[in-house]
C-alpha cells in the first residue's frame, strides 16, 4: 500500500498541469523554448536518484532505511507547492520551487522503487508489482484529470497548487503502513560488496554533480546545460561500470536513452491551441482525463504482453505507431480538421483517443529490466542509478526541444514555424529504430 500511495500521489500530482501551462503562459510569459530550458532542470533530480538510492541503502536516518527519506520528499513537495500557491512571482523563482516538489517526488519514488523491489518474491511478482504501480499513476492522474482543468478555470493556478498540498501530507500519512523489512541490511550489503566504499563513492559523485549544475547556472556560464549534460553522462555511465551490471542490461539501457532523449514540440503547440482555437482550462483537462483513462486501459490490455515479450519488441511497435499517430496534430495545425467537417476540439478529442493507450507501455518492461538488474540490500541503489539514466534522457529531450523552438522561433507572438517544428519533431522520433538491431542482437545473445 505505502508503494501503490505514493505513485498514486505522483500520478495525481497531474492535477496542476493545466494550471501549469496557463501560469507559464499568462502569469510570467515564459516562450516555449524558456519552458523547455526550465524542463531541462527539472529533469536534472531525476538523475540524482542514485544519490538518494545510496543513502537510502547505506545510511539510515534515526535507524529508518526507508521511512525517514520518504517523510523528507513529502515535506520537500509540500514546501515547494506552498511557495507556488503564495509568494511566486519570477522565472527564478518559479525554478526553485518547482525543483523543490521535483526533489521531493524524486525521493518519494526512491524509495517506493525500492520498496517494491523488497516486496516482490520473483521475477513474476515484480513485473506485476511494477504494472500495479504504474496503474497507481495512471489513476492518480485520472481521479484528477478533469478536475485539474475544471479548478483551474474556477480558483486559479494559484489555488489548484493550494490543493495539491494534499498530495505529498497523503504519502506521509501512507507511512505508518510500511512494515520492518527483512530484507539484507545496509551492513551486510557492504560486506557483499567488492568495494565497502562504493555507496560513499556514489553519493559523492552524485552531489558533485549537482554542485555543478547549481555553479554554472548561477555564473550563467554558456552552454551550461551542455556541460551539465555531459558530465552527467559520464558520471552515470562510471557508476554503472562500478556497480557491475551485464552487458545486456547496458546496451538495453544506451537503446532506451535514444529512445527517450528524442525532442518533442513543447508548449508551443498548447500555447498555439489556446490563442488561435480557445482551448480553455475546462476542455484540457478533459482530454488530459480521456488521455490517463485509455492508458490505463492500454496498460490492463497489454499488461502480459510487453511483461512477457523482448524490450525490442515493445519500443519498435511504440515508436512506429507512435510516429503515425502524432499525424493527426500536425494535421490540425494545418486544417486537415476543416476538410474533414470537423471542430478542432473534436478533432482534437479523436486524436487524443486513438493515441492515448501508447503512453504508459514502454514504461513498464524498462522498470522491470532495471529492477532485474537490482542486487539484493542494494536495491535502491541499482534501481535509482539506472532511472538516473533514463531520466536523464528526459533532460536531453528538453534540451533538443529548446534547440527547435529556437531554430524555428515559435513564440506566443508568432506560430508561424510550429507545423514545421512538428513535422521535424515526428521525423527524429524514427530515429531510435536504428539502434533496436543491435539490443535485438544482445537479447538474442542472452537468450541463447
Amino acid at each position: 500500500m505505502p508503494v501503490l500511495l505514493t505513485y498514486f500521489c505522483y500520478g495525481a500530482s497531474a492535477i496542476t498541469s493545466v494550471a501549469l501551462v496557463f501560469f507559464e503562459k499568462d502569469a510570467l510569459g515564459l516562450t516555449p523554448a524558456e519552458v523547455a530550458e526550465i524542463g531541462f532542470w527539472l529533469g536534472l533530480p531525476w538523475g540524482m536518484k542514485m544519490v538518494v538510492g545510496a543513502a537510502s541503502d547505506h545510511y539510515p536516518i534515526l535507524g529508518s532505511r526507508r521511512v525517514a527519506y520518504l517523510l523528507l520528499g513529502a515535506i520537500c513537495s509540500l514546501v515547494g507547492y506552498a511557495a507556488m500557491a503564495t509568494v511566486v512571482q519570477t522565472k527564478g523563482a518559479f525554478l526553485l520551487t518547482m525543483l523543490a516538489v521535483t526533489v521531493g517526488f524524486m525521493i518519494q519514488d526512491v524509495v517506493a522503487d525500492a520498496l517494491s523491489v523488497e516486496v516482490a518474491e520473483n521475477d513474476e511478482d515484480l513485473g506485476q508489482i511494477q504494472a500495479l504501480g504504474r496503474m497507481a499513476l495512471l489513476i492518480g492522474s485520472i481521479s484528477v484529470g478533469y478536475l485539474g482543468g475544471w479548478l483551474a478555470g474556477q480558483i486559479g493556478a494559484r489555488g489548484v497548487f493550494a490543493i495539491a498540498m494534499a498530495l505529498p501530507l497523503i504519502v506521509a500519512v501512507s507511512i505508518a503502513l510500511i512494515p520492518r523489512s527483512d530484507r539484507p541490511s545496509a551492513k551486510i550489503a557492504s560486506e557483499n560488496a567488492p568495494d565497502s566504499r562504493r555507496p560513499l563513492v556514489i553519493i559523492v559523485t552524485g552531489l558533485g554533480y549537482a554542485l555543478l549544475g547549481v555553479l554554472l547556472q548561477i555564473f550563467d556560464v554558456p552552454y551550461a546545460q551542455e556541460i551539465v549534460l555531459v558530465v552527467s553522462g559520464i558520471l552515470i555511465a562510471f557508476l554503472l561500470k562500478t556497480l557491475g551490471i551485464s552487458r545486456s542490461v547496458g546496451v538495453a539501457a544506451v537503446v532506451i536513452f535514444l529512445f527517450r532523449s528524442t525532442p518533442t514540440v513543447g508548449q508551443g503547440y498548447q500555447y498555439w491551441a489556446i490563442d488561435r482555437l480557445g482551448f480553455d482550462q475546462q476542455f484540457l483537462g478533459l482530454l488530459s482525463q480521456v488521455s490517463s483513462v485509455l492508458s490505463l486501459i492500454g496498460l490492463l490490455v497489454f499488461r502480459k504482453t510487453i511483461v512477457e515479450r523482448p524490450v525490442s519488441f515493445t519500443l519498435f511497435w511504440v515508436i512506429v505507431a507512435g510516429t503515425l499517430l502524432y499525424l493527426p496534430s500536425i494535421g490540425l495545425f494545418y486544417g486537415v480538421n476543416e476538410w474533414l467537417g470537423l471542430s478542432p476540439r473534436m478533432f482534437a478529442f479523436i486524436d487524443t483517443t486513438i493515441s492515448a493507450p501508447l503512453g504508459q507501455l514502454t514504461m513498464v518492461p524498462i522498470l522491470v529490466l532495471i529492477a532485474k538488474s537490482a542486487k539484493p540490500g542494494a536495491e535502491a541503489t541499482t534501481f535509482a542509478i539506472m532511472a538516473s539514466l533514463m531520466n536523464l534522457a528526459l533532460s536531453a529531450s528538453e534540451l533538443f526541444t529548446r534547440y527547435l523552438n529556437d531554430f524555428f522561433s515559435v513564440t506566443q507572438q508568432d506560430y508561424s514555424n510550429l507545423g514545421k517544428l512538428m513535422i521535424t519533431v515526428g521525423a527524429t522520433g524514427l530515429l531510435p529504430l536504428l539502434a533496436l538491431p543491435l539490443l535485438k542482437r544482445q537479447e538474442a545473445a542472452v537468450n541463447g
